[in-house]
C-alpha cells in the first residue's frame, strides 16, 4: 500500500525518534519516490523526530547514550538528504557564525540549521558547542560576519544567551551584526527581550528568519 506524504513524514519522524536506522532509510527512500521535497523531509520529518527525542530526554526516557545515537542516526539521514537540497544560488548570501552557548553541549538542532543555511548559499562558520561569550566576540571580530546565531537547548544555559548578546554590545559589535537565536528553552518573546533580532523555532524557520534579516527573498 502506498503511503501519502503525511504518513511518510510521520514515518521519518517516528523512525528517527526510535533510533531505527533501517526504518529511517526506507522512509527517506519512500519520500524520494513520492516526490516529497528535501525541505519537507527536514522540517516535518527530521526536525520533528529530533523534537520527540528531546522530549523523551526531558522526561527521563532517553539518556546521553540515546542522544548520541540520535545524533549519529540523524547525520546518516542528512547524508542522504543533503545532496537533494542543492544550492539556491552560486552567490554567497552572507557570512554566519553559529554555536551552542556556554554550558550546553547539544548540537543536533544547530547542525540542522547549518545544513539549511549552507544549502541556501550562506557561508557558515561552526564554533561548536559550549561556546563562551568571549569566543563569540573573538570570532565576530575575526570573521566580520553578517549574522551571529546562537543555540541553547538547556534552560540552565539560557542566561548565557543574554550574556553573549550583552558582551557583543560591550565590545561594540552588536550593531554590526544581526543576531538569531534558537533552542527549546527559548521562544520569540524571550529572544527579543534578551536583545536578539529574531528567533527560529526550527531549522526551516531559522533559514527563513536569516533571509529576512539579511534582506534575501
Amino acid at each position: 500500500m502506498l503511503l501519502n506524504k503525511e504518513e511518510i513524514l510521520n514515518s521519518i519522524a517516528q523512525s528517527l525518534s526510535t533510533l531505527d536506522e533501517n526504518g529511517l532509510r526506507k522512509s527517506i527512500k519512500d519520500a524520494v519516490e513520492a516526490d516529497v521535497s528535501p525541505q519537507e523531509m527536514i522540517r516535518l520529518g527530521i526536525s520533528r523526530g529530533m523534537e520527540i527525542v528531546g522530549e523523551k530526554y526531558e522526561r527521563g526516557e532517553y539518556f546521553l547514550s540515546e542522544l548520541i545515537m540520535a545524533g549519529v542516526t540523524m547525520n546518516e539521514a542528512m547524508d542522504i538528504i543533503r545532496p537533494l537540497l542543492g544550492t539556491e544560488s552560486s552567490e554567497t548570501k552572507g557570512t554566519v557564525i553559529i554555536g551552542t552557548v556556554e554550558g550546553d553541549l547539544h548540537d543536533l538542532g544547530k547542525n540542522l540549521v547549518i545544513t539549511m543555511l549552507t544549502s541556501a548559499g550562506f557561508r557558515v562558520h561552526d564554533l561548536g558547542t559550549d561556546v563562551s561569550p568571549s569566543k563569540f566576540v573573538e570570532k565576530t571580530r575575526e570573521l566580520n560576519p553578517n549574522m551571529v546565531c546562537m543555540s541553547a537547548l538547556l534552560s540552565v544555559a539560557l542566561p548565557k544567551v543574554k550574556e553573549t548578546i550583552d558582551t557583543l554590545k560591550e565590545a561594540g559589535l552588536r550593531d554590526k551584526v544581526k543576531i538569531l537565536v534558537g533552542g527549546r528553552c527559548l521562544n520569540r518573546t524571550i529572544a527579543i527581550e534578551m536583545g536578539a533580532d529574531a528567533y527560529g523555532d526550527d531549522a526551516w524557520n531559522a533559514l527563513k528568519s536569516a533571509k529576512e534579516l539579511l534582506k534575501f527573498a
